[in-house]
């Protein structure tokens, strides 16, 4: 049978793709609670059928659950019914909040699946119905995204920051400014003989651009500090072997994450843990003691050290306290580095803790601790932490989240400088303001994303 299609916004579904959808929205597993939503047309009628007349609009109502089959109970819970288009989806759509034991969830799920007209949703499902029925712009879906996977204080507060609606007000606003440019360009072509100023309206038009141009500018470059927050901070624990590396990894996370042993060469590969530092992401790694060997396992770890260190935000090179001082090798010369002198507990000599100012050899800050007794290792994550918040606040500005989103802002600079061009055709003009509204409209998700939606909304869980 041949597919039949419906236009739904600016996008093409098929009517199997339209029909009522429903999923677990809570956490897989035993828990006290359990969400199921649904959402589509067939919404009313499955609730009706499940637990007698529908609750009022948005108003919790305790309901006994009942298989239409064998009419016996699947469980008590809350039931609530959000009518469209005043709802997540925009859609006719609701909730069963029942037990979360696996048996209830199950059985409640396998009778859905039964019904006619339900299917079982696919992954970021209902926030795409969302953005269909322009509930959501694509800015703000892709800021649920980051609110689901945050971990840390800070990403959770990038993404209320997304999702706040500051970028696409400011995407609006330059739009609203570009359409108006364009209405003049497109008078002066369809009146250009009954006009005798068309170059006072293309000057004015200039102006406009130039000004749109100078607050995108600022947007299209990489944005580190974002990039930090989304994907953490990369802190790199290198120095010679037996340095110590490992022992401070373990004492900052407080776990055995590494082995720890005191012959040299132990560590071959990286070891990567995500922490959390007063609310910022910290990747911290450990790596290979890095020296000349001629083992060809310890080598292929230092050239992977050498390497990792090349993207890190920030290494601490570290040196035992009371031994010849190991300069760090010249691949690291231009990078973040600090001085960390370890084992302080092996010698008898009153600690000389400076923790800035202090340059070493290399002329990086040094600060002297005991990873085994935790003396001063208070005193370094405070400074990790200092650090990361000064490498990762964006407070007060314009958030561009993602390359997505940043290369729709280019090509709109693009467009607008082309615009700008004193010696163009009024109609190339016209086309260049066309070009810039298509990739703002692109940016927040009114044209031109049918090639990214599946990678944003893939990101999301099956319920959400």
């Amino acid at each position: 049978m041949a597919e039949t299609t419906t236009w739904v916004g600016w996008m093409t579904y098929s009517l199997e793709d339209r029909r009522t959808i429903f999923a677990l929205a809570s956490g897989l597993g035993k828990a006290a609670i359990a969400v199921i939503r649904i959402s589509g047309p067939d919404s009313a009628q499955t609730i009706e059928t499940l637990v007698g007349q529908l609750p009022r609009p948005r108003q919790a109502s305790f309901r006994k659950i009942i298989d239409p089959n064998d009419r016996k109970i699947i469980d008590g819970g809350l039931v609530l019914w959000f009518p469209g288009p005043n709802s997540f989806t925009g859609e006719d759509s609701g909730e069963f909040q029942v037990h979360g034991s696996r048996a209830v969830v199950s059985l409640l799920l396998k009778v859905l699946c039964r019904m006619p007209g339900l299917r079982l949703a696919k992954p970021g499902e209902f926030a795409r119905r969302a953005l269909e029925n322009n509930q959501l712009d694509l800015v703000a879906i892709e800021a649920l995204g980051d609110l689901i996977e945050a971990e840390t204080e800070q990403q959770r507060r990038l993404a209320i920051e997304q999702a706040g609606g500051h970028l696409q007000e400011t995407v609006e606003h330059w739009r609203n400014d570009l359409i108006d440019s364009l209405v003049m360009i497109e008078c002066d072509l369809d009146f250009s003989d009954e006009m005798d100023a068309p170059s006072i309206s293309r000057a004015k038009v200039r102006v406009k651009c130039e000004e749109i141009l100078r607050s995108l500018t600022p947007l299209t470059a990489e944005d580190a500090q974002v990039e930090r927050i989304r994907e953490g901070m990369t802190v790199l624990i290198a120095g010679p072997p037996n340095a110590g590396k490992s022992t401070l990894l373990n004492a900052i996370t407080r776990r055995d994450v590494a082995i720890v042993s005191e012959r040299a060469g132990t560590t071959r590969d990286l070891i990567e843990v995500k922490l959390d530092l007063g609310g910022f992401p910290v990747n911290l790694i450990d790596t290979a003691g890095i020296r000349a060997s001629d083992d060809p396992l310890e080598r292929e770890g230092v050239q992977r050290a050498l390497k990792k260190s090349a993207a890190a935000d920030l290494i601490l090179w570290l040196s035992p306290v009371g031994e010849a001082y190991c300069a760090p090798p010249r691949e690291l010369a231009d990078r973040p580095l600090w001085g960390v002198l370890t084992k302080s507990d092996a010698v008898d000599h009153k600690m000389q803790l400076e923790v800035s100012g202090n340059q070493g050899p290399a002329g990086e800050s040094k600060i002297e601790i005991s990873a085994k007794t935790g003396r001063n290792l208070d005193i370094l994550i405070k400074r990790l932490e200092s650090y990361a918040r000064l490498s990762m606040s964006v407070e007060g500005s314009l958030i561009v989240a993602n390359e997505r989103q940043r290369s729709a802002i280019r090509s709109a600079a693009v467009a607008l400088k082309a615009a700008t061009d004193e010696n163009a055709p009024l109609e190339i003009v016209a086309e260049d303001l066309r070009r810039a509204c298509f990739f703002l409209e692109s940016l927040i998700g009114r044209v031109g994303v049918d090639d990214v939606l599946e990678r944003i909304f893939a990101r999301f869980c099956i319920g959400k």
